[in-house]
């Protein structure tokens, strides 16, 4: 195994949601050097450095759990963030 980084990165039929393009689709990502280069169905897996099958999973933008109890200044053991 080398310590060579891994460039590319093909993730494979994925549901990718989107809401700010209003994309709902099965579609490959490809990544480059931490970049999203492109999101289509049926993107070539030659020279790809790993190919992860997401069937099933669902890739997209970001997801923020806003469930945060936050306390007067003084109740930190209630906290919990």
């Amino acid at each position: 195994m080398t310590n060579t980084p891994q460039t590319t990165i093909l993730i494979r039929n994925a549901r990718v949601i989107d809401p700010a393009s209003r994309m709902d689709q099965i579609a490959d990502v490809l990544i480059e050097q931490g970049v999203i280069k492109a999101i289509e169905s049926g993107i070539a897996d030659s020279g790809i450095d790993r190919v992860i099958d997401a069937s099933g999973m669902i890739v997209t933008p970001g997801l923020i759990d806003p469930h945060v109890h936050l306390r007067d200044p003084g109740q930190t053991h209630k906290e919990d963030i």
